[in-house]
């Protein structure tokens, strides 16, 4: 049987294994956003056999940092097509704008909830 090869970084006093969960270290090292971090706990929750399988190829952080890009401009979009149907209010309120907008983003969010975050992948 081979011999498994293995780095370490001395930390405090501890020898630490120099292991990465991704094939690439760009998305080692990029913090993950909202809906990539929604969409890992959901696998990890649900699916857990998918999740050590893409956690071991080594592409689950590349796979959670495009489901959150996906999930942003999947929610801009959505959230701008429902603006056109219903439009900001004409007044000056500013507060009465924010609550608009707040509700159709809501909406726009949820929708993509089940579209994308909540998916095997």
């Amino acid at each position: 049987m081979g011999k498994i090869e293995i780095n370490y970084t001395e930390k405090d006093g501890v020898l630490l294994p120099n292991l990465q969960i991704s094939n690439n270290s760009e998305d080692d090292s990029q913090p993950l956003g909202k809906y990539g971090r929604m969409a890992m706990e959901y696998l990890h929750e649900n699916h857990p056999q998918r999740f050590m399988i893409l956690k071991m190829d080594g592409t689950l952080m590349e796979k959670m940092h495009r489901v959150h890009r996906e999930a942003v401009e999947k929610i801009e979009y959505i959230t701008q097509q429902m603006l056109e149907a219903e439009p900001m209010p004409a007044t000056e309120d500013i507060m009465e704008k924010t609550r608009h907008l707040n509700s159709l983003r809501s909406s726009a969010e949820e929708i993509v909830l089940n579209e994308i975050i909540f998916k095997v992948r």
